[in-house]
């Protein structure tokens, strides 16, 4: 009796230690599935940060090279002449403010003054572009029963557009005895647009100019009238246009050395002022 009680009680100690030991491998199990599951859960959130940083960076890589294919799209767009004379003159080809620039050769009303402008025009055109390649628009008039055409201008300037699209036009004005501009009709220019840099003669009278530059660009248009202050001669143009009367060196300057066609192209003009 005695031993089948010591077996029992062996037994009964044997099953509480089975017990003991199988709830602790449950536990430990229970705990190393749980450690499994954070780690792989924490794998898994690592995974898709790795993926998402992936595609970040992959979307980055993609609009750095957007940006770049528009500047490259945007830097072709940019006239090779306006962005030699930007340099020269120390302005950021980028500034948005500026649409344009140009140069005032001065005044013209006979063929010594002419030989002036066109002596500035040709030292400009020796460094940056040929004078016989350039587009003109003059202010011109036909006298009334003669057939006879004049220049109703004076002063002379190149303007030399941003963008190689650009075009460049001009509109006769007129005073009114309201004293107000208005645009009226000029058979020699009323149509005509040119893009480069174009010659452009305006400007009869120191009261108002007789004439209003147009630039047509994909952002808008561009319309002023440059004229001479009368207080500090000084040239009054809109922020838009630069005045690039510096990038003249005049230490070159020749007032012999000018193009003979072109002079003799225009001084047919003048015997209205002879």
């Amino acid at each position: 009796m005695k031993n089948k009680q010591f077996m029992t009680a062996i037994i009964c100690i044997l099953l509480v230690a089975l017990c003991i030991v199988s709830f602790g491998y449950i536990r430990k199990s229970s705990l190393l599935r749980e450690e499994m599951m954070r780690r792989t859960d924490l794998e898994g959130r690592i995974r898709l940060l790795e993926t998402r940083l992936r595609e970040k960076d992959k979307e980055l890589e993609e609009a750095k090279k957007e940006l770049e294919r528009k500047d490259e799209e945007e830097n072709k767009k940019y006239s090779d002449l306006y962005r030699v004379m930007a340099d020269k003159c120390g302005i950021s080809i980028t500034d948005e403010r500026k649409k344009a620039m140009i140069i005032p050769l001065g005044n013209a009303y006979d063929q010594e003054t002419l030989k002036g402008v066109l002596s500035k025009l040709k030292l400009w055109s020796s460094k940056y572009y040929d004078v016989k390649d350039l587009n003109k628009l003059f202010v011109l008039k036909k006298e009334e029963g003669a057939d006879n055409t004049y220049l109703m201008a004076q002063e002379f300037y190149i303007v030399i557009p941003k963008y190689k699209a650009d075009e460049i036009s001009l509109k006769e004005l007129e005073l009114f005895e309201n004293g107000n501009l208005y645009p009226v009709p000029n058979d020699f220019i009323d149509g005509k647009s040119y893009t480069g840099p174009v010659l452009i003669c305006q400007n009869i009278s120191d009261i108002a100019p007789n004439g209003e530059i147009c630039i047509e660009s994909e952002s808008g248009e561009t319309k002023f009238s440059p004229f001479v202050s009368l207080k500090d001669g000084s040239l009054m143009l809109p922020d838009e246009i630069y005045n690039a009367a510096g990038i003249l060196d005049m230490k070159d300057y020749d007032n012999n050395d000018y193009d003979e066609d072109l002079f003799n192209e225009i001084r047919k003009y003048f015997y209205y002022y002879e």
